[in-house]
């Protein structure tokens, strides 16, 4: 594995620390923190869009064909045998959010992101860990 896919599974592991860090205990606390709230949605934003690149860099490194979307760079790397079929869907539905916060902001439910971003984050941790165990 290359020194830029390196780079970037360490980011991945920083950012995963960082989002983890800021949760509030109780996810309605996020309705009282705008700052929190811009804070978390950026870094989740910016996780996603770091294990899309590294995905389509590892698929462009290998040459393993064009995906035709986020979701689908994480389902040819499971076809090809570097990722488990169960972490690709998950990295498809993180994909969905990172669409959700980039272009929908103000329909983004804070609340729910708060709620889902442990097992979230935990889907982009074994993305990570697989994708290190092959490297």
């Amino acid at each position: 594995m290359g020194e830029i896919l390196l780079r970037k599974l360490l980011a991945c592991r920083d950012r995963i620390g960082r989002v983890r860090a800021a949760l509030p205990a109780e996810p309605r606390e996020i309705l009282t923190d705008e700052r929190l709230e811009a804070f978390i949605s950026f870094n989740l934003f910016l996780l996603v869009q770091d294990a899309v690149d590294l995905a389509a860099h590892l698929i462009a490194e290998q040459g393993l064909g064009v995906p035709d979307s986020h979701r689908g760079a994480f389902e040819i790397l499971a076809a090809k045998g570097l990722l488990s079929h169960e972490v690709a869907e998950g990295m498809g539905a993180m994909s969905s959010l990172r669409n959700r916060i980039a272009h929908a902001y103000g329909d983004l439910d804070p609340v729910r992101m708060v709620r889902e971003a442990p097992a979230g984050l935990e889907i982009v941790a074994r993305f990570v860990d697989e994708l290190s165990a092959r490297a």
